[in-house]
C-alpha cells in the first residue's frame, strides 16, 4: 500500500514538474500579436493597405517573420483582400526577413492590394491573425479586430522637386493652330543630379481632354528664347534651371496643369493648378500666322 502510495505521489509530481516545464506552454500559440498601426498608401500599381503588427514569439525557436506576416488576413464588407508588398522605396517600409527571438517583441509588416476594390468610409475593415500552437499545431485566432474605412489614415511622400510656373504665352504655330508656352523654374532638392524630364511626369488637360505636347515652329519669335535640351539638361541638389514646354490648344477653356514626381514611391503631385488662356484675335492671329508662313515658304524654296 505504501508503495502504492509513493507511486502515486511520484506519478503527481512528474505531471506537475512536466507543466511546470513547458506542458501548459505546449498549448500556447507560437506568437501573439498586436495591432500597432493600419494605414493605406499609393504604391506603383495602386493604393495598398498596410497592417503593422507587434508579434511576441512564444516558442523556444527562433521565427521568421514572414510566418506572422502570412497569417494575416484583411477583408473589406466580408470580401477577402489580395495580398501585396511594401517596396523599398517606401519610407513607410519595415525590413523584411529578420527573425524574432524567444519571448521577443517585433513589429511585422503586412500589406493589401486595394485597387479595384469598393468600398466607403462606412466600409468594415476586419483583421485575424492566426497562429498554430507550440505541442499540438492546432490552429488558433490570436488577433481579431475591426475598423471603419474612414477612420484609416492615409499616408504620403513629399516631393523631392520643386516647379514653378513663371510665365504663360498664347501664340500660334503659323499655320493656324493655337499654342500654350509655358515656362517653368525646376529645382532639384534631392540627393542625386537629375533633370525634369526624368523626374517629373507633366500633363495639361483641357476640357478634361489631355493636350498633345508640340515644339516652336524654328522661325518663331520665341523659338530660342530659352534652350529646348534644358528639358534633359541634368542638375545637382539644390540647383535650378528654366524649362519651357509648349501645348496645342484645342479651345479657349482653361488649361489645368498636373505635374508628378516619377521618383516617388506613391507618384507624389508636385503641382496641380489652373491656368487662364487668352486666344489671341482672329485678325492679328492671321496675320501673325501669315508672317511666319510666309518665312517658312521662303526657306522651303531655298
Amino acid at each position: 500500500m505504501k508503495r502504492i502510495t509513493l507511486l502515486a505521489a511520484v506519478v503527481v509530481m512528474a505531471g506537475s514538474l512536466f507543466t511546470a516545464c513547458g506542458g501548459s506552454k505546449g498549448k500556447q500559440p507560437q506568437y501573439t500579436a498586436e495591432l500597432n498601426e493600419v494605414f493605406t498608401c499609393g504604391a506603383y500599381k495602386g493604393d495598398i493597405l498596410v497592417l503593422n503588427l507587434d508579434a511576441t514569439n512564444n516558442s523556444e525557436d527562433y521565427l521568421d517573420d514572414y510566418s506572422v506576416s502570412y497569417n494575416v488576413v484583411a477583408t473589406i464588407d466580408g470580401k477577402a483582400l489580395s495580398t501585396s508588398y511594401v517596396s523599398d522605396e517606401n519610407p513607410f517600409a519595415i525590413a523584411s526577413g529578420t527573425k524574432i527571438a524567444p519571448d521577443e517583441t517585433k513589429t511585422v509588416q503586412s500589406a493589401f492590394e486595394l485597387e479595384g476594390v469598393d468600398y466607403t468610409d462606412d466600409s468594415e475593415l476586419k483583421i485575424v491573425v492566426t497562429s498554430h500552437t507550440i505541442k499540438d499545431y492546432k490552429q488558433v485566432s490570436v488577433l481579431e479586430e475591426t475598423k471603419k474605412m474612414g477612420e484609416i489614415e492615409r499616408k504620403t511622400s513629399e516631393s523631392e522637386f520643386d516647379v514653378t510656373v513663371d510665365n504663360v504665352t498664347v501664340t500660334d504655330d503659323g499655320e493656324g493652330k493655337n499654342l500654350v508656352v509655358i515656362d517653368y523654374t525646376f529645382t532639384n532638392n534631392s540627393s542625386e543630379a537629375t533633370s525634369f524630364s526624368w523626374a517629373v511626369d507633366e500633363k495639361l488637360y483641357q476640357d478634361n481632354v489631355e493636350l498633345k505636347s508640340t515644339s516652336l515652329p524654328w522661325r518663331h519669335p520665341m523659338h530660342d528664347e530659352i534652350d529646348s535640351s534644358n528639358d534633359y539638361t541634368d542638375v545637382k541638389a539644390g540647383a535650378s534651371i528654366q524649362v519651357r514646354q509648349v501645348y496645342e490648344l484645342t479651345s479657349a477653356s482653361n488649361v489645368e496643369i498636373v505635374l508628378i514626381d516619377n521618383q516617388s514611391f506613391d507618384k507624389a503631385e508636385i503641382l496641380n493648378t489652373e491656368i487662364k488662356v487668352d486666344i489671341p484675335a482672329a485678325s492679328s492671329s492671321d496675320e501673325e500666322s501669315s508672317d511666319i508662313s510666309e518665312d517658312d515658304s521662303e526657306s522651303d524654296d531655298l
